[in-house]
């Protein structure tokens, strides 16, 4: 007989409920597209959008609206990362996106050496799931204004010269471009493509 999970309710739980927060499917590129003007052009032009891709940690952030439970940070896999949240990461998170009742869930990069986050998609809001709404209404519920330099959320951009000039830009920690279209819903892994810069970096 399979052991029970620690958020699962047993006959030793109480009567008090437990609180878990499982992880979410989140989208994942599985195709790739070459950084140059006319392929980029096409894939805006399907109503797309370019967004940095970073080299860092994938990370799924669960935060509470109760104080006392902790802040989960899922990898890509669906396991926690190893490296506890910094205190003032775990601060800043609970400011920003801590909701009135249930669980909120942000999906990002996280450079661990850095102690900073990307956030780039809202995936549960105030407990439920957003599934059902597209990339532009999900990006819309994000903040933008953090005064803070261990989060920063991601722009997008809409033409081909921005979708360039961000590929040059000098951060080590720059991949390339991820495309995702603006207006299917859900986390489908067909609503997201990769695009490489130039290895010269």
């Amino acid at each position: 007989m399979a052991l029970p999970g620690i958020y699962q309710q047993t006959i030793f739980s109480g009567h008090a409920a437990l609180a878990p927060s499982l992880f979410i499917r989140a989208m994942h590129p599985k195709t790739e597209i070459r950084p140059d003007r006319a392929t980029i052009k096409r894939v805006l032009d399907a109503q797309w959008c370019g967004q940095l891709k970073i080299h860092g940690h994938r990370v799924q952030f669960h935060v509470p609206a109760e104080p006392t439970l902790d802040i989960f940070a899922y990898t890509r896999q669906g396991t926690l990362h190893k490296k506890p949240i910094p205190a003032p990461l775990a601060t800043e998170l609970r400011r920003l996106f801590a909701p009135p009742s249930g669980w909120n869930v942000v999906d990002g990069e996280w450079l661990k050496a850095e102690d900073r986050v990307f956030v780039f998609d809202f995936l549960k809001k105030d407990n439920r799931l957003l599934s059902s709404l597209t990339y532009t209404e999900r990006l819309a519920m994000l903040p933008r204004v953090f005064n803070v330099n261990c989060i920063e959320t991601l722009p997008i951009y809409r033409t081909v010269d921005k979708c360039l000039a961000a590929m040059d830009r000098p951060e080590s920690y720059i991949e390339g471009l991820v495309f995702k279209s603006l207006n299917t819903p859900g986390f489908a892994d067909t609503s997201i493509i990769r695009c490489r810069r130039s290895p010269r970096y």
